[in-house]
């Protein structure tokens, strides 16, 4: 604004000069200042229905998981996957996934498990839940039979964490056909992924498997003289 007014000496010249400059330049003023505060009324506005959206998925999950608890498992695995379908794209439909997935496995409805976890393996966007999902889809997959595809699966497994568990269902996997070599080999491969703090039931199903020494023949008794 000083740069508009300096050369003009009097008071209404320089008047004369900013109502000049404003006829000009005011309405470029006025969109741009509209405009930033729109944005600025539309970030805050963004921000506010991200939590709002948040608060209630949360309350809903608490309502639906409460409901599935009283009402007995059996009878609220409709209304979970109703609310899983309306979650699909929220932390809360990954958590009542994973939970309808347990639950299907205790009522041994595998396919319905299997489904659940494969939707999850797809669509997951949060990286360190993934062992996780693939260590339930293989366990699921070797119970409906799916052997290879389950060891597959397991393959997907390279967080430091999560290999000890991965080498004790792969271990199991190979037991169920039969293999003990790689069976053995795969329980080995566990305990050495524990670093010091082996599963009591990890080293139990390597110690069944252990491979005796072979017996060394006794020497020669030698007729006395």
């Amino acid at each position: 604004m000083v740069d508009i007014i300096e050369g003009y000496e009097t008071e209404e010249q320089q008047v004369d000069a900013i109502k000049s400059w404003w006829k000009e330049n005011g309405n470029t003023l006025i969109i741009g200042a509209v405009v930033g505060l729109a944005g600025l009324w539309g970030w805050r506005f963004y921000n506010e229905s991200i939590v709002t959206a948040q608060e209630t998925a949360s309350q809903a999950y608490s309502d639906v998981l409460v409901k599935f608890e009283a009402q007995g498992a059996e009878d609220g695995l409709d209304e979970m996957k109703a609310f899983i379908a309306d979650n699909s794209g929220n932390n809360y439909g990954v958590l009542a996934s994973l939970l309808l997935a347990k639950e299907a496995v205790v009522q041994k409805q595998f396919d319905l498990a299997k489904t659940q976890l494969v939707t999850l393996q797809s669509q997951n966007s949060y990286v360190p839940l993934n062992a996780v999902i693939n260590l339930r889809l293989a366990r699921v997959e070797a119970e409906l039979g799916e052997y290879e595809q389950a060891l597959k699966t397991l393959e997907l497994i390279t967080e430091e964490s999560f290999l000890a568990k991965a080498g004790q269902v792969k271990g199991g996997i190979h037991l169920q056909q039969g293999d003990l070599e790689k069976a053995r080999s795969a329980f080995k491969d566990a305990v050495n992924a524990s670093k010091g703090r082996v599963d009591p039931v990890l080293q139990l199903q390597l110690d069944d498997l252990a491979v005796s020494a072979p017996a060394v023949p006794a020497a020669p008794v030698l007729d006395a003289e």
